[in-house]
């Protein structure tokens, strides 16, 4: 499958293209936002890179659109450095984001790194049973078990754990999370999340699992080791 290249500056659009090319990737090029999302519906790449200062239609906007129709995964490459900005790229459902300049080397690892964190989460989302850490969440039955403890979770709390194991390692948006579990495609607030992600670790705790739910304010939420 092909990765999508959306980036407006001719140079760094045949660096990027270069770039992939040499690692054996088929590539896709796109110079404004409209081409991007037309080039994505047709051709539906297993990456699209990126860039926010797009013409006609500007990459937030792609990236938004993309997330709520697809889980193809979007890596966001630009020069607006601002905090603001990288979260809001996050909350847009982006998997990275990466400043200019950038090494080559270091951004060919991280698209390796997320080609790989992608089939991942495929080969997870189509199991029955997920192991992470030591938990295993059994979807047959909505059990999450420790060892020789386990609790039954009512069915949002086992879709939200499920949403974070299958992303374990990464941290996932109250939009993201929101959207994934209730299905709610414009709702971004935490409200309506936080009764059932306290009742998740109060749950996790008492099976004596070493793992937990880290909220990060603002932004969302991680399944990781408690220190």
């Amino acid at each position: 499958m092909a990765i999508l290249v959306a980036e407006d500056e001719p140079d760094l659009l045949d660096v990027l293209s270069f770039i992939l090319r040499r690692s054996g990737h088929e590539v896709i090029l796109a110079a404004d936002g409209d081409a991007a999302l037309r080039l994505w519906r047709e051709q539906r790449p297993e990456l699209v890179i990126l860039d926010i200062g797009l013409p006609r239609i500007d990459g937030w906007e792609v990236c938004r659109t993309i997330n709520r129709e697809s889980t193809t995964p979007v890596m966001i490459v630009t020069g607006a450095v601002e905090e603001e900005d990288v979260v809001r790229g996050l909350n847009l459902g982006a998997q990275d984001y990466v400043t200019k300049p950038f090494s080559p080397r270091v951004l060919q690892a991280r698209i390796n790194s997320l080609l790989r964190r992608t089939k991942l989460t495929e080969a997870r989302e189509g199991a029955s049973t997920i192991t992470v850490g030591d938990l295993r969440l059994d979807a047959d039955w909505r059990t999450v078990s420790c060892g020789e403890h386990s609790v039954r979770l009512t069915r949002l709390e086992f879709s939200i754990l499920q949403t974070l194991a299958i992303h374990a390692g990464l941290v996932v948006s109250h939009q993201n999370l929101i959207q994934r579990v209730w299905g709610y495609k414009d709702e971004g607030t935490s409200q309506i999340s936080k009764g059932h992600i306290r009742n998740l670790r109060t749950k996790l705790k008492e099976i004596g699992s070493r793992l937990t739910v880290r909220v990060f304010p603002a932004f969302g939420y991680r399944l990781e080791c408690e220190p």
